[in-house]
Formats: C-alpha cells, sequence, structure tokens
C-alpha cells in the first residue's frame, strides 16, 4: 500500500485521533507514524494538515516524556519540510518560538535540541531557495540567532556542526544583520574559540576526519561572515 492511500482508507484519521490517548507511549508512536508517512511526501503532509493536527504536535514537544517530545518535533519536522502551506501555518502558531525556547535549554534532551537546530537550518535553507517568498520576522531575533550562535560552544560534536549548518544559512538570509552577529551574537569569538578545541580534537585519531569536516564547514562559515561584514 502506498503511504498516500493510508488517508483514502481512513488510517490518517484514526492514527491522528491516537494523539488525544491517555497513554504517552502510544501518543509517541501515533506521532512517529505520522511523521514517517509525511517525510518527503508532499500529498501525506497536506493530508496530515488538513487533519489540523499540527498545534497538537507542538503541544506534545513541550511533553514531560522526552520520547513523546522527540517523536513529536520529528513528526514536526516531517510535516513542514519543503512545504509552503505547512509552515505558514507553523510560523501562526509561534513554532519559531518553541524552537528558541528549545535550543536556549540547555536542560532538555540533547536529541530534542538537535531536532530543533536542524529544523531551523532546514527552514532558513527553504527561504533562501525561495527568495520571493517572505521570510518570517524571527529568522532576524536576534536572541533567537544568539541561542543558535551559542550552540557552538557545546561540548557536543555533532550539535556544533548542526549549528555551523543553521549559521550558514542564517547568514545568508538578506533579512539577517552581520553586525547582530559580530556585536550581539559575537559570532567571530565563537568561531575562533571552535578553532581553537576543534584543533584540540584533532589529537584524537578515531575522530579526526570528521574533526576537520567540521572545522571545513566552520571555515567556510567564517569566511561567509566576514564577506557580509564587507557588505554591510
Amino acid at each position: 500500500m502506498h503511504l498516500s492511500d493510508l488517508h483514502k482508507l481512513g488510517g490518517l484519521v484514526v492514527i491522528t485521533q491516537e494523539l488525544n490517548h491517555s497513554d504517552p507511549g502510544i501518543r509517541t508512536i501515533a506521532a512517529w507514524i505520522l511523521g514517517k508517512a509525511s517525510q518527503n511526501n508532499p500529498i501525506v503532509q497536506q493530508q496530515v494538515l488538513e487533519l489540523q493536527v499540527l498545534s497538537k504536535l507542538m503541544k506534545m514537544v513541550k511533553s514531560d516524556s522526552v520520547e513523546e517530545a522527540n517523536k513529536a518535533l520529528y513528526a514536526v519536522s516531517a510535516l513542514i519540510r519543503n512545504n509552503a502551506a505547512s509552515q505558514e501555518k507553523f510560523y501562526a502558531e509561534a513554532g519559531g518560538w518553541m524552537l528558541h525556547d528549545i535550543l536556549r535549554n540547555a536542560n532538555l534532551d540533547i536529541r530534542l535540541r538537535k531536532k530543533a537546530v536542524l529544523l531551523l537550518a532546514d527552514l532558513a535553507a527553504y527561504q533562501l531557495e525561495n527568495v520571493d517568498r517572505d521570510g518570517p520576522p524571527f529568522f532576524n531575533d536576534r536572541d533567537l540567532l544568539k541561542s543558535v550562535v551559542d550552540l557552538t560552544a557545546s561540548p557536543d560534536l555533532d550539535l556544533q556542526e548542526k549549528a555551523l549548518v543553521a549559521i550558514r544559512s542564517f547568514l545568508q538570509l538578506r533579512i539577517t544583520e552581520a553586525i547582530v552577529f559580530r556585536d550581539f551574537c559575537a559570532l567571530g569569538n565563537a568561531l575562533n574559540r571552535m578553532k581553537q578545541s576543534l584543533h584540540d580534537l584533532m589529537a584524537d585519531e578515531y575522530q579526526r576526519d570528521y574533526v576537520m569536516d567540521v572545522e571545513t564547514l566552520r571555515i567556510e562559515v567564517e569566511q561567509i561572515f566576514h564577506k557580509k561584514l564587507v557588505k554591510q
């Protein structure tokens, strides 16, 4: 059975109803199924959007259950990725600020924070590919940008890399200002600290190749940052 046929058979309706189940485990599974079905599938994305469950999934992201929160954000990401209509709904539901709250809370599960910054990177990249569309104002919110830059100081290298990917896209958006990255976010200092940290990590031969890849990305971000400073 093709995933797009799931809705015709009433499957999506049944699954979305399970998002209201009293058992967090069942809610978690339902969110995962919706995410899996929606991933890279515009037809299913539209079908799920019409069932009005995006706001419910966004509330689940704030769940005390770590697994429920993670699977809910996975579903939200799959539902809005590369989908303008879903993204507009997401922004209208204050989705940007939801992601901001996740990024600035170091006590949250690191998997959730990785999903949040990765989704931000995807949203910024989508905006770069669709320059005719007006970007959401929160893309230029200095507190949001700082919360992303601050992730470069994380002890988790994977989170650092995802932060760099997001910063790279944010720097290329016309709506963002180089002076905010320089003065408020202290991006230059963050990149310099990261350079030293990566240099130290290269002593570990088991992760040297990965560290070098991250350093290459860091250099690219630094170059884009300097070009933006010159232009503005």
